[in-house]
């Protein structure tokens, strides 16, 4: 799930739908012990025969399986552009491949190509040096050998080195503007962002660790376009150097007057695997089939934290792309297909601002007046525990055995949401909550809701582990998931097979005009 509030090309798209049920749990509510235990097998009625064994397929055991390759460290935290997310692409295209979906993407492929490049410094151009008052080089060190960091702008800067002393418990950053500036210690991501904001002409910071790697940049290629530039892009080098290269640039800078320090960079751009893998599901019917269900989760994560440990994002969002896995074997498995097409969406970017499924959006496979509703699995796989706003105390795990967040259906398509309703009470027998429509618009089924496409969002929640390296398999209730996939699965049938598409009783336009209630 995406971090990133949205782009200006998403305007309120966290602004509240036009019927907000209240939060299941207000202040003084016990949580009741339906949200608690898993309902009985017997209590829940079973689905048609004509879907039964798709639904019956889905399992928790299989969900692992998938999910610890997806979240394994070889996949490096499945960055797009990495080649982590490329390895994690093909994994999924080769399941489409075997369980029978068409391949719709370029060239016949399972891969729409979003066009992301790398940009990187070139280590026969990019390097530090020192320079005397004469003009002439104390000391050069190239990019890589001895100073590193994550750069990806040419730059080209000398003066005289200030050093700031980190320590200081309110940093005065003023002056520093067009300065390069070493940074004496340890400072916090606050501090740095303060001093990142003066506008100093290069920052250098002392840490054996990151001097050791050169991270390039991997972003969108706008092509000029700054209104969908990946936030990312715009971040300004950050320069470390080893403790031994630090300490001979102070002792050279004092050692002699008019002495300065020049950074030197040329980057090179290439570009980078990062598609969104698509297969298709056609349906039964000659003239229904034309229309498409859509199932989406996003492929990638944050990849790898600065200091070298790996966010694997088994949950976030391996465990929705593992609902996507589970939910396409489950039509292979049971054999006979509803009457409409059903488009399965693995979607990159989401991470950098949900610019796979924007990319989808602007260049769709299937027009969006095809496409009867849109499916979105995102983070499905833990019982959450954080703290719910409308509560005096967070939430417990114990209290989430059985909740699932349902987001988004009631802003387009009243049909929608009541079907959800009754599915999900007579065949998986959730405890639905409603108090995450802010999140609406962190995942990648906001793109298809400004199209006017109905959306159905599930998530089961956020926990301590959002975004970090402890975000592991061994922490999924897969179960849990198994179930959210059965319920999509059955979500997806029912959509796909009806005689009528879901009315669209409000546009994105008279929905992002309202300001909720």
């Amino acid at each position: 799930m995406s971090r990133t509030k949205l782009l200006p090309l998403l305007p309120a798209l966290f602004l509240a739908g036009p019927i907000l049920v209240p939060s299941l749990r207000a202040q003084d509510e016990e949580t009741p012990q339906a949200a608690r235990e898993v309902p009985a097998p017997d209590s829940l009625a079973p689905l048609p025969a004509d879907r039964r064994k798709g639904f019956e397929s889905i399992d928790p055991e299989l969900c692992k399986e998938w999910l610890s390759y997806l979240a394994s460290d070889e996949l490096e935290g499945r960055e797009t552009g990495r080649p982590g997310y490329k390895k994690a692409a093909e994994f999924i295209a080769a399941h489409f491949e075997e369980w029978g979906l068409k391949p719709v993407g370029d060239d016949g492929s399972y891969f729409q190509a979003v066009p992301f490049v790398k940009t990187a410094p070139d280590p026969e151009t990019s390097y530090m040096a020192v320079v005397g008052g004469d003009g002439k080089e104390l000391l050069r060190v190239a990019v890589g050998s001895g100073i590193g960091g994550s750069i990806g702008e040419n730059s080209e800067a000398q003066g005289p080195l200030t050093v700031f002393d980190a320590s200081v418990e309110e940093p005065d950053f003023s002056g520093l503007e067009g300065k390069m500036v070493l940074v004496d210690g340890d400072m916090d991501r606050r501090a740095m962002w303060g001093l990142l904001r003066v506008g100093p002409a290069a920052v250098f910071t002392v840490s054996d660790e990151q001097a050791a790697r050169v991270t390039e940049r991997i972003s969108l290629d706008t092509g000029g376009r700054d209104r969908v530039r990946n936030a990312r892009r715009r971040f300004p080098n950050s320069y470390a150097l080893t403790a031994q290269v630090a300490e001979q640039v102070r002792e050279l800078v004092a050692g002699a007057e008019g002495v300065e320090v020049r950074m030197q960079v040329e980057v090179k751009t290439e570009p980078v695997f990062a598609a969104n893998v698509v297969g298709l599901l056609e349906g039964s019917d000659p003239k229904l089939k034309a229309e498409i269900v859509g199932v989406g989760s996003h492929l990638d994560h944050v990849g790898i934290a600065g200091n070298g440990e790996i966010r694997n994002g088994a949950d976030d969002d391996g465990s929705g792309t593992t609902g996507v896995l589970a939910v396409v074997r489950a039509f292979h498995e049971n054999g006979k297909r509803p009457k409409r097409s059903i488009l399965f969406m693995c979607f990159a970017g989401e991470e950098m601002g949900l610019i796979g499924s924007r990319h989808y959006t602007e260049n769709p496979i299937f027009p969006h007046e095809q496409m009867v509703a849109e499916i979105q699995m995102d983070m499905i796989g833990r019982r959450e525990e954080a703290p719910n706003p409308e509560a005096r105390a967070p939430e417990s795990p114990d209290d989430n055995v059985n909740t699932l967040h349902l987001v988004g259906t009631q802003k387009a398509s009243d049909e929608l949401h009541a079907l959800c309703l009754e599915l999900n009470e007579k065949h998986v027998g959730f405890v639905f909550e409603y108090d995450q429509e802010g999140m609406f618009g962190r995942s990648d089924h906001a793109n298809f809701a400004r199209q006017n496409i109905p959306v159905c969002f599930l998530f089961t929640g956020l926990h301590p582990q959002y975004h970090q390296p402890d975000d592991t398999v061994e922490k999924i209730d897969f179960p849990k998931l198994a179930r959210v996939a059965q319920f999509a699965y059955s979500l997806a049938w029912e959509l796909a097979d009806r005689s009528e598409r879901p009315t669209v009783d409000r546009t994105w336009d008279e929905v992002s005009r309202r300001r909720g209630r």
